[in-house]
Parts: structure tokens; C-alpha cells; sequence
């Protein structure tokens, strides 16, 4: 099951910390990349990354063999 979940809560992730770095770009005011939530989520995008970055290449070593 997470192998389902993981793959796509990274997009999903990616998605927001790029959305909140153009509106942070275009009005600073709202201050998206200094805001604690911001900073979890690049946290959490950080782990989901990992675990499918991971979780690849030890798909791609068991196909090989």
C-alpha cells in the first residue's frame, strides 16, 4: 500500500512547495517559505522523496537479477 501512496504524496508535495515558492516570489508579504508550515512540508516532501528514491532503486537491483 505505500508503495501506491508514497509516489503519489511526493507529487502532491512538490506541487504545493512549488506553487508556494512563485506566490512567495510574487508577494513576499505572504511569506510562504518562512512560515513553520512550509517548513514541514519540506520536511515530509523531503522523506517521501527518500522513500521513493529508495524504494526505485531497490525495485531496479531485483528486476536485474
Amino acid at each position: 500500500m505505500l508503495r501506491k501512496i508514497i509516489p503519489h504524496a511526493t507529487i502532491i508535495l512538490a506541487t504545493m512547495m512549488l506553487v508556494f515558492f512563485c506566490i512567495d516570489r510574487v508577494n513576499t508579504a505572504m511569506a510562504f517559505i518562512n512560515n513553520d508550515i512550509t517548513k514541514w512540508l519540506l520536511c515530509l516532501f523531503s522523506i517521501c522523496a527518500i522513500a521513493t528514491s529508495v524504494y526505485l532503486i531497490a525495485s531496479d537491483r531485483r528486476r536485474r537479477r
